[in-house]
């Protein structure tokens, strides 16, 4: 389904999508063969971000850059998956006190919540640290300790726990947990408060992991390309050749809906930085997509067309013949892998350009995405993931 045809939905349609999700159609499972474990890299990465009213630059630099963080370490030889998590956490008296979103695989759904956040609340300089720590290590989802896997958790914010808050867990508690659950705790600290600075380093130090000293405004050097919108432009119809499968027609069309949605939303807000740097992601990154996009499982092999059942695919496939069938989902494919050829082309040319525009400007100052892009190069080697 394409954008267009997403939103040419009828009323009815509409309807049945409604009453649907709300008898919870969304939770039935795509009928596909699971991926079977390989033992390849993983890094698994929390960001526990203060969304307090003084950390809207770090929280715009976040959107901005979170893709080309990815993006860096799928590069890297091992093609390591990446799966994240969010703690996004304010104080006692606010709209709330912590948010999760635990660790996933999907990287837009990661995005998409990152999108929602506005820095608000706040107001008395310290924060619940202590509770938003304690849910990075124990709510979040973390898999279980293996060798290929590294576990990274970043705090980030600027302003010191409430130690007052004696009914929660304490940060060095929280911190000695994570490391003997074989979680590295960093910490990043957005301008220069030395109540702040005292409790990060301490924090790290229990944590095993590095400290970082940021600007207030999150220090993030957006470079603009040539290639940009060209780029926004191919990985918007990347994504509308997703091609939703499993479950009931509503649930199918709730997804496509919700792609079609998702590439809109993208487009009118996200920085053009961010949206060229998620095109690349749905070039390099074999998941790029959830478990219903019936090309992505395809592509991977863990999807079987003749194996799912009629009532579970598309339905735009079911009434083709099983050969006819076979031949459009090859030309889908083939037109994806076309997209993301492109792509590809044009992402080569983008990194020449943002490599001399950063040698002409010195390197720069230290920003979110340098200090997380620092520690992960230190901390991740021992998994198996190379740089």
């Amino acid at each position: 389904m394409t954008l267009k045809e997403a939103f040419k939905m009828t009323s009815a349609s509409l309807a049945l999508l409604l009453t649907s999700l709300t008898a919870g159609a969304q939770k039935e499972p795509a009928q596909h063969v699971r991926e079977a474990s390989t033992g390849k890299p993983t890094l698994e990465m929390v960001f526990v971000l203060d969304t307090t009213g003084s950390m809207g630059g770090l929280i715009e630099g976040a959107k901005q850059k979170i893709w080309s963080i990815v993006n860096d370490v799928m590069k890297t030889p091992s093609h390591p998956k990446v799966r994240i998590g969010l703690v996004a956490y304010r104080d006692h008296g606010d709209a709330y006190v912590t948010k999760v979103l635990p660790i996933t695989e999907d990287l837009d759904k990661v995005y998409s919540t990152l999108m929602e956040y506005q820095a608000a609340g706040g107001g008395d300089t310290p924060e619940d640290v202590r509770q938003a720590l304690a849910d990075g290590v124990h709510k979040a989802g973390w898999s279980q300790r293996g060798p290929n896997v590294a576990q990274i958790l970043f705090l980030v914010g600027d302003a010191p726990p409430h130690d007052d808050y004696s009914n929660e867990p304490d940060t060095l508690t929280s911190t000695t947990e994570a490391v003997k659950a074989g979680i590295i705790v960093n910490t990043i600290e957005c301008g220069g408060a030395e109540d702040t600075r005292h409790a990060w380093q301490n924090i790290c130090r229990r944590g095993e992991g590095q400290f970082f000293q940021i600007a207030q405004d999150g220090g993030v050097q957006a470079i603009a390309t040539p290639f940009d919108s060209d780029l926004s432009r191919l990985g918007g119809k990347v994504g509308a050749t997703y091609l939703a499968y499993g479950g009931s027609p509503a649930f199918r069309a709730g997804k496509a809906f919700g792609q079609a949605r998702l590439e809109l939303k993208v487009a009118a807000a996200a920085p053009l930085a961010g949206q060229a740097d998620r095109a690349i992601n749905k070039a390099i990154n074999s998941h790029a997509y959830d478990e219903n996009d019936l090309l992505q499982g395809v592509q991977n092999g863990t999807v079987k067309l003749d194996s799912v059942k009629k009532e579970d695919l598309p339905d735009e496939l079911q009434k083709l013949s099983p050969e006819a069938r076979k031949k459009e989902v090859e030309r889908r494919l083939a037109e994806r892998k076309a997209l993301q050829s492109q792509i590809l082309t044009l992402s080569k040319k983008r990194d020449a350009y943002l490599a001399e525009a950063r040698h002409k400007k010195g390197g720069g100052k230290s920003g979110f995405d340098t200090a997380v892009s620092a520690a992960i190069r230190a901390q991740s080697a021992r998994h198996g993931i190379k740089f």
